[in-house]
């Protein structure tokens, strides 16, 4: 997305990665619910005071036997300012420059609006130093013409919040990002953050310290894709004025969902102090460097 914040560099030198995996699916609900899907990808880079620091994002479909990496940004070892980065699509991988979605959907001929399918999100530090994390998760739907679809928020005083996403979208009081379902587990160590969290964004922090060569696999932050079902069931019936013909127009047709996940990492020296310079959020830490949110 392009207008994710700035990043906020701290005197004592924190640094933050952003990698960006991401997916448009679309689907079609004329003569029954069937799927096609188009990937999107982006990277952001911020300026860098530090090196050998690394964070790579990691996705596990039914399909898949082990997580596959979807998107990182490493520094390179010895250098001024180079990385080796790359981001990838979710549910799928790229082949011959088109998304094979065989495992995501694993087995299924056609996405099926109203069912569960596996989609598990983890994180792994790909650097050499330790580091904390935070995942970011943007839902939100394109209409037919492609316009991006978002919700009116108003602030403490009930006005409309315009922001520069805003105005490439459009407002509708349809389809919600809520029916975009994506399902979180093991909030033991995936702390939602509750004042950041929207229908539109889900923002999770990892409670401890991630070490070089670990990765969160075994404890992702989400198990679960499923789109409600009412958006493949919704529909407008026509009588004809003779009332022998019925018209059936499926009110979503041509509508897309969009899923896109954003890892970002910071040094854990002075965690406190960076966490709350990178990413403006108050947080307590104790002996072992476990976080726990300031409310």
């Amino acid at each position: 997305m392009k207008n994710l914040k700035k990043l906020i560099t701290s005197p004592a030198a924190t640094i933050v990665l952003f990698v960006l995996a991401a997916v448009l699916l679309l689907f079609s609900t004329i003569g029954g619910i069937r799927a096609a899907f188009q990937a999107i990808s982006e990277v952001y880079s911020g300026q860098v005071q530090m090196h050998c620091i690394g964070v790579t994002l990691q996705e596990r479909c039914a399909g898949d036997e082990t997580p596959r990496q979807v998107g990182w940004r490493n520094h390179i070892e010895n250098s001024a300012d180079k990385w080796n980065e790359s981001s990838l699509a979710l549910l799928g991988e790229v082949k011959n420059n088109v998304v094979d979605h065989s495992k995501f959907l694993n087995g299924d001929e056609e996405f099926k609006p109203g069912k569960a399918y596996t989609e598990e999100l983890s994180v792994a530090n790909t650097g050499n130093i330790e580091e904390y994390v935070r995942v970011t998760v943007y839902k939100y739907w394109v209409d037919p013409d492609g316009n991006k679809v978002f919700l009116n928020e108003t602030d403490d005083q009930g006005k409309e919040i315009v922001d520069e996403k805003d105005k490439k979208g459009i407002s509708t009081q349809g389809l919600s990002p809520a029916l975009i379902k994506l399902n979180l587990i093991n909030s033991d160590v995936w702390l939602l953050d509750n004042k950041a969290t929207t229908e539109e964004r889900i923002v999770v922090y990892y409670n401890s310290i991630l070490a070089p060569g670990e990765n969160t696999s075994e404890k992702p932050l989400c198990d679960t894709l499923t789109i409600d079902k009412m958006v493949g069931d919704k529909a407008t019936k026509t009588v004809s004025e003779d009332g022998k013909t019925i018209t059936v127009k499926y009110d979503y047709d041509g509508w897309q969902f969009c899923l896109e996940a954003v890892v970002d990492a910071v040094q854990n020296h002075n965690a406190k102090n960076a966490i709350k310079s990178v990413w403006g959020r108050d947080v307590n830490v104790d002996a072992q460097g476990v976080i726990t949110l300031v409310d």
